[in-house]
């Protein structure tokens, strides 16, 4: 409800901007000498101070954080011919259009939100860490022109975690959404230290075919070959390696190198996708996917993964929980399992 304008109101100085020590530009009115700081909208160069990506990596052209600091918006144009070299995370839907890849819709969506737990982690030296994304769903892959605004929103937040309700949209249409868990850590405690831990024999088994995946950077297929299969329980496992020399590297994050989660999500997604064709399977897929280490240990859980057909690339329609475990490094061999279903119509 909108109150009477008096005559205080109107005497009051208009809205004014001022840059702070992070570079950011605060948006706010100024009574007197006392500024009342309304947003602070922080661009690329900015985010530097409140995320530890760069390069490629660091996805948003601009993140506004609200006044109550629970909520933010992002903003994001990645071109055909991207300034920032964005552009090498981009994909071909099935009509040949350059478009957003799904899971990475979700990092934009992450970063989106990060910024507004700054404030409370730089202090103790820590930065947000990813442990679940759920309950994601689409409406259709943005194309590269198209501007993306995203939505985060803290729902929750409880002893050393925080759950963020995102949304992305293009053109007033909502394209994607999902929640996010984070947590928190200092780099130290993120990468953790031991041994690179290689696969024993990384040509073991069948390479995977590549003219499966012309619809995307080659740099960005998280699957190498396929080194079990079971036609019958719809179970295939394949083999990865993920490059010292990968286009994520240097800025995920510097001096301190880490595959992106979301591109472990992707490298179900791939698997799904060989899977599906391999056993023949049509319409809908309904996958479980786990990522693991060759001794066991758990890196990435992703339940209820559905993946149709969009021409001859696949297309993400839901995924109701993606759980991080264990971050992979530069040089580690991972083993990525998926058993498929036909999903309900």
């Amino acid at each position: 409800m909108a109150s009477p304008r008096g005559h205080h109101e109107r005497d009051r100085p208009a809205p004014r901007e001022a840059i702070n020590d992070c570079g950011c530009r605060l948006a706010g009115r100024v009574d007197g000498d006392a500024p009342m700081i309304t947003t602070r909208v922080l661009d690329a160069a900015a985010l530097q101070a409140y995320l530890p990506h760069r390069g490629i990596n660091l996805l948003p052209d601009t993140v506004t954080i609200a006044d109550d600091g629970k909520s933010s918006i992002s903003r994001t144009l990645v071109g055909e011919n991207d300034a920032r070299g964005r552009g090498v995370f981009m994909r071909r839907d099935g009509q040949g259009r350059t478009t957003w890849p799904e899971p990475v819709l979700a990092e934009l969506m992450a970063l989106t939100g990060v910024p507004l737990l700054h404030d409370q982690l730089s202090p103790n030296g820590q930065v947000a860490v990813f442990s679940m994304i759920s309950q994601v769903t689409y409406g259709r892959l943005p194309r590269v022109d198209e501007e993306v605004i995203g939505h985060a929103k803290i729902e929750r937040q409880r002893t050393g975690f925080t759950q963020f309700s995102t949304r992305c949209e293009c053109a007033g249409e909502t394209v994607f959404a999902c929640e996010v868990m984070s947590g928190a850590a200092t780099m130290a405690e993120i990468t953790g230290g031991g041994p690179i831990r290689p696969l024993e024999d990384p040509m073991r088994g069948e390479a995977v075919d590549p003219a499966l995946f012309t619809w995307k950077n080659p740099a960005f297929r998280f699957i190498d070959r396929i080194v079990e299969e079971d036609a019958a329980a719809k179970r295939l496992v394949c083999s990865y390696t993920y490059p010292t020399d990968h286009p994520c590297v240097p800025g995920h994050f510097p001096g301190a190198p880490l595959m992106m989660g979301v591109t472990q999500w992707q490298a179900a997604v791939d698997a799904t996708w060989v899977a599906r064709k391999r056993f023949g399977m049509t319409g809908k897929v309904l996958a479980q996917a786990k990522i693991a280490r060759e001794d066991g240990s758990e890196i990435l859980d992703v339940r209820d993964l559905v993946l149709t057909c969009d021409g001859s690339t696949p297309i993400i329609t839901a995924n109701k929980r993606l759980a991080f475990r264990s971050p992979v490094r530069p040089g580690d061999g991972i083993l990525v399992t998926v058993t498929l279903a036909q999903a309900p119509a």
